[in-house]
């Protein structure tokens, strides 16, 4: 089988601003003599948002070193720990620094069990260094979490095409096409799951579907090339 590749659409995770703490102003020693200012404490609200423009406009550096600053400042509250860690993991993933973004999903997930796109970033990084046995279980947890994602069953569905499950591919990537009908993409892979399996009708009958989506969906206009 011709092997398959996912496109894994990173997932932007929100953070609710916090009120910035202000220091409190210095009160006037009572002998009138006047002393140099309180030392500023570390903007980590500041530097987050930073960081996460940085992230969106794919400057993964700059993200990377503030996230990692605002981590080690000691003064991140713990309610916002799994969210950095995952920011963090997806510029090193973006990045293609893969063993420090597991890292950091892992990290993540240890913070927040229940945390499942990061569950879904972590199989997708497993993807990215061909680990598709832990990728398709990193998928599951997200699955276990989320059973109402799209992305999550396509993203499983291909590492187990990797790993000859053809089986299980076709019934992950039919749940995805039923939670998202009128994706092309999605159905084309079915299509090509339907044909390398034997079954030639649902394959036509997907790939034609694919195309009253997008005539020019790759994957379809090949299998119907072949199929004819």
């Amino acid at each position: 089988m011709k092997r398959l590749v996912i496109s894994i659409a990173l997932i932007a995770l929100s953070a609710t601003p916090m009120l910035a703490e202000t220091p409190l102003a210095q009160t006037p020693p009572s002998n009138g003599v006047t002393t140099g200012n309180p030392p500023v404490r570390y903007d980590w609200q500041g530097n987050h948002k930073k960081a996460q423009a940085a992230l969106n406009a794919r400057d993964y550096k700059t993200a990377i070193k503030l996230f990692t600053e605002i981590l080690e400042s000691g003064r991140l509250p713990k309610s916002w720990l799994a969210a950095t860690l995952y920011m963090r993991g997806k510029a090193y993933r973006s990045s293609r620094q893969y063993a420090l973004a597991v890292d950091d999903y892992l990290a993540a997930l240890k913070a927040d069990s229940k945390m499942d796109v990061a569950y879904y970033e972590l199989g997708a990084t497993y993807q990215a260094m061909n680990q598709h046995a832990k990728a398709a279980q990193a998928f599951g947890q997200a699955i276990g979490i989320k059973g109402n994602n799209a992305d999550y069953y396509y993203g499983r569905c291909v590492s187990y095409s990797w790993l000859g499950n053809f089986k299980s591919a076709i019934s992950d990537c039919e749940a995805a096409v039923r939670l998202r009908p009128r994706d092309a993409d999605m159905l084309g892979v079915l299509g090509r799951l339907y044909e390398d399996s034997g079954q030639k009708a649902k394959a036509i009958e997907t790939y034609k579907l694919a195309l009253s989506i997008n005539p020019r969906q790759a994957e379809a206009l090949d299998g119907m090339k072949h199929l004819k």
